[in-house]
């Protein structure tokens, strides 16, 4: 199945700063990436990208317009090679050779799945058919060599003469005497123990705590969530509005917890532990 061909950026952490000649650092440009989500027909834009608010805040956010695969930047925009990475080029600033490579490899990564390579094999055809000489085999006569027939070699088998019965002598075993063994008498433990002697108290203190057997508790009163199907990087989940929970989807609807949803980077963080297992 096709993707959207929507351009995203990367999360905050992704990004870097440009610097000047003395080595002071300026502001924070993004790497993009394609967008992961399905999409019946090619070139066609997923339900979430389709939906973008001028002047958006947060760059890592699908909602900031940062155009297509392969098209023009948008003014929004800050990615490498928007018009606002290009002033800041202009103005003296310039990215690391390191974090430039970077962001090259993904504008290459993103833009990979538009490219189709075409490759045709050439087909030679002749334009004159030449006329292939005629060849005449003559028979090869093989001469097999004669072999001369050897006689055969009977092997005779020699009668076998029965040896004469050696007389079987008898060896009388000499058996060894059988030691018994003797059972030792177990040792008889005393059975009498000493206990210590419990000092009787002569003026007994009154208690002060009266033990109360209660009936249990039973639960009657429930709480239900209601819950929204939301896409996170191509994935679908069960969102919680009200706590920003996320839960996966199982066979018999929803599943197991798997972390909160960051709205600003919009992201699933899996180390943010449930508060119900608390």
């Amino acid at each position: 199945m096709p993707s959207c061909i929507s351009r995203r950026a990367n999360s905050d952490r992704e990004s870097f700063k440009l610097v000047s000649k003395d080595g002071t650092k300026g502001k924070y440009i993004w790497t993009e990436y394609r967008c992961q989500n399905v999409v019946s027909r090619e070139n066609e834009i997923c339900a979430g990208c389709s939906v973008k608010i001028s002047k958006y805040k947060y760059q890592a956010n699908q909602k900031c317009n940062h155009g297509q695969v392969g098209g023009p930047y948008p003014a929004d925009s800050k990615l490498y090679g928007s018009p606002f990475y290009l002033n800041e080029i202009k103005n003296g600033w310039f990215p690391l050779e390191a974090d430039e490579l970077r962001a090259k490899a993904a504008v290459d990564k993103a833009s990979m799945g538009r490219k189709k390579v075409q490759t045709e094999i050439p087909v030679s055809i002749p334009s004159v058919l030449e006329e292939q000489p005629v060849v005449i085999e003559e028979p090869v006569v093989i001469e097999e060599p004669i072999v001369d027939k050897k006689k055969r070699a009977y092997n005779r088998k020699k009668p076998v003469v029965a040896e004469k019965a050696t007389p079987d002598v008898e060896t009388k075993e000499v058996k060894k005497p059988v030691k018994l063994k003797t059972h030792r008498a177990k040792k008889i433990l005393p059975t009498e123990v000493l206990l210590p002697e419990i000092p009787v108290v002569e003026n007994p203190l009154e208690p002060k705590f009266i033990e109360v057997v209660a009936t249990p508790l039973t639960i009657t009163d429930f709480i239900v969530v209601k819950l929204k199907k939301m896409k996170s990087l191509g994935k679908e989940y069960y969102y919680d509005s009200g706590s920003g929970k996320v839960y996966g989807i199982s066979v018999n609807g929803v599943g197991a917890y798997k972390g909160r949803y960051n709205e600003e980077e919009d992201f699933v963080d899996t180390t943010f532990p449930d508060s119900d297992c608390e």
